[in-house]
């Protein structure tokens, strides 16, 4: 038997007690910040910033009491699921290009 207790929102059905405690702790200015982070590009970037600035308009909302300024086409925790899975298949690319760049990088001899 599930005994967690959910709240439905303006961006979909939510853990309680998740929400409570992100009520506490979380600092959605670092989200914000994270945004900014991303420079406005094509594809993915577009993408991804276009998204977190949703995910922050929600969250805003929900742990602020901020304004409803967006329309929830998903539940919030869809939506970050989905930036993460973006997230950790670009962390994935950008480590496999790391690896490759550091392999060209012992290239620099002893004495330098």
């Amino acid at each position: 038997m599930n005994t967690r207790k959910t709240v439905e929102t303006a961006y979909g059905t939510i853990d309680a007690d998740m929400l409570a405690m992100l009520q506490q702790s979380f600092a959605t200015s670092e989200l914000l910040s994270a945004v900014n982070t991303i420079e406005t590009g094509e594809g993915r970037q577009r993408w991804l910033r276009s998204n977190l600035l949703r995910l922050y308009a929600m969250t805003s909302h929900l742990i602020d009491g901020a304004p409803k300024t967006v329309t929830g086409k998903e539940p919030i925790w869809q939506l970050a699921e989905e930036i993460a899975d973006e997230l950790d298949a670009y962390s994935a690319e950008i480590s496999h290009i790391t690896k490759l760049v550091d392999q060209l990088g012992r290239l620099r001899p002893n004495d330098e």
